[in-house]
């Protein structure tokens, strides 16, 4: 009878867990939250996929594969699209998101998230103007959603075609560094950044 209360005194001890919630907490992000994060990281995560196996290889079996699941045009509107829906979405959850770390590291990240925010609505946008600005057609997996035409608009050229490359390689770095952050924060501050974003929420 005692190693039975003992047992059920343990069980009971233990902190319990519920299911993450659609919206976002104080502690955690919600299921919306965490949904429209990942699929960013997929899609830039294949984006540059593509691109660096196009640069290292050339034209290939491999890289016409990659080439054809992840139009370099198409995941670049997807991601335009899938960043809007995160900054509505975060504006709605505004009062409820976990907060920043206190001081100098705190700062940094809400700094590195807003850079992160800004170049995932910049590289699209500027591709799409260029785009508009070359006549070209603008296609989503197939379907048209801008027709070609003759025209040729320098100042919708112009800013693609100094910055587009730069910033996706900053947006590169950027994403290593969250990704190493992030380890840091799991292994060696083992603090609860990460589990914010996938950990299950306590009771």
């Amino acid at each position: 009878m005692a190693n039975s209360t003992a047992l059920n005194s343990d069980h009971t001890s233990m902190p319990a867990q519920t299911p993450i919630g659609w919206r976002d907490s104080s502690n955690h992000y919600g299921r919306i939250s965490r949904a429209l994060h990942w699929l960013t990281a997929a899609l830039v995560t294949l984006q540059f996929t593509v691109v660096l196996a196009w640069r290292g290889m050339g034209e290939n079996a491999i890289t016409l594969l990659l080439a054809s699941i992840g139009p370099h045009g198409s995941l670049g509107f997807m991601l335009l699209i899938v960043t809007l829906a995160r900054l509505g979405w975060a504006w709605i959850n505004r009062k409820q998101r976990p907060p920043c770390p206190p001081g100098l590291g705190g700062r940094i990240a809400r700094l590195v998230h807003i850079t992160f925010y800004g170049l995932l609505l910049w590289l699209p946008a500027l591709a799409i103007l260029r785009q508009y600005g070359r006549g070209g057609t603008l296609r989503f997996y197939g379907m048209e959603l801008l027709p070609e035409a003759k025209r040729d608009i320098t100042w919708m050229i112009a800013p693609a075609e100094l910055l587009h490359g730069p910033l996706s390689w900053l947006l590169c770095g950027l994403v290593i560094g969250h990704i190493a952050m992030a380890l840091v924060h799991r292994f060696w501050f083992k603090d609860k950044v990460l589990e914010r974003m996938m950990g299950s929420r306590d009771r």
